[in-house]
């Protein structure tokens, strides 16, 4: 079907132009995409067997739901014109992110759920424009191994994170420090490697003013030592593996040792100052001597 040009409109090529641009727009703008729902500006496309995000989302969605589909990627440049999406759920999917991968600037995105897909890396360029971002789901995705140090440095705002189920061996100390916002963070089910280099990350829980609402289910896997001890229990054994600590047969050995160094020492002096007297005074009375006779030949 076109559209019939008036004839106003037939000097003025360019304007009539620019008004079939704006038409086109607008009508993406407001479509709503085949398979998916619609009702005010909020978009649902689960549990429709997607492959790949519609392209023809309007401008002005809110809430796009695309959760239970089979989506690998999510197009970077479509759905960085979303400026107005606060909400996105892309839970069950197949979803994949690389070190390199960093994820679309939607930049009033506020909720965002990412639970139960592929996901193996989170680098600190995989949120690095979501600076809006209050609550983030990762849960359920086996293949996280990895959520690199400042990871979370461009989510200031962060409320609520969910890793649980996932697996993570090590977090380190550094990644939550600066979330001063940070209130509500899970991390059960994941096979936690509780050795020394932990216990930082231990720490920060402990010090933190976070709650964790599956506190109870956060235990480790290895060393064999702590296996299926909390974190929280294993914090304090680590603390008692891995810092200086003394024993008793400690402070039983010191105090030998110090009694021994005393004793050697005063031995080694009166050694020495037995050598000394044993050495001069042969040599002070060969002078008194020597002295006496030339007082006798005057």
């Amino acid at each position: 079907m076109g559209y019939l040009i008036p004839p106003s409109f037939r000097t003025s090529t360019p304007l009539w132009i620019a008004v079939l641009i704006v038409i086109k727009w607008t009508g993406k703008g407001l479509s709503c995409p085949a398979k998916c729902s619609c009702e005010q500006k909020t978009v649902n496309c689960s549990r429709k067997a997607l492959d790949k995000v519609p392209g023809s989302i309007p401008l002005t969605t809110r809430e796009l739901i695309l959760s239970d589909n089979k989506l690998v990627t999510l197009p970077v440049l479509e759905m960085s014109y979303l400026n107005e999406l606060v909400y996105l759920d892309c839970s069950h999917n197949l979803l994949e992110m690389g070190l390199d991968f960093t994820f679309p600037g939607i930049v009033k995105l506020t909720y965002l759920d990412l639970s139960f897909n592929r996901l193996s890396f989170v680098t600190p360029y995989t949120f690095s424009q979501l600076n809006k971002l209050l609550l983030l789901n990762l849960s359920s995705n086996p293949l996280l191994v990895e959520v690199k140090d400042k990871a979370f440095d461009s989510n200031p705002l962060l409320r609520f994170v969910d890793m649980s189920d996932c697996g993570l061996t090590y977090v380190g100390g550094e990644l939550f420090k600066d979330l001063h916002n940070l209130h509500s963070l899970r991390l059960k089910g994941n096979p936690w490697n509780c050795d020394c280099s932990f216990l930082e990350f231990c720490n920060w829980m402990k010090k933190a003013d976070v709650v964790y609402p599956d506190s109870d289910e956060i235990t480790c896997n290895k060393p064999e030592l702590l296996k299926g001890l909390t974190v929280h229990v294993a914090e304090t054994k680590l603390h008692y593996l891995c810092l200086v600590h003394l024993d008793f047969q400690d402070f039983v050995f010191l105090g030998l040792m110090a009694i021994c160094i005393f004793f050697g020492g005063t031995l080694v002096a009166w050694l020495v100052g037995l050598a000394t007297v044993i050495y001069y005074h042969p040599v002070m009375k060969v002078d008194e001597e020597l002295e006496e006779e030339e007082y006798r030949m005057i």
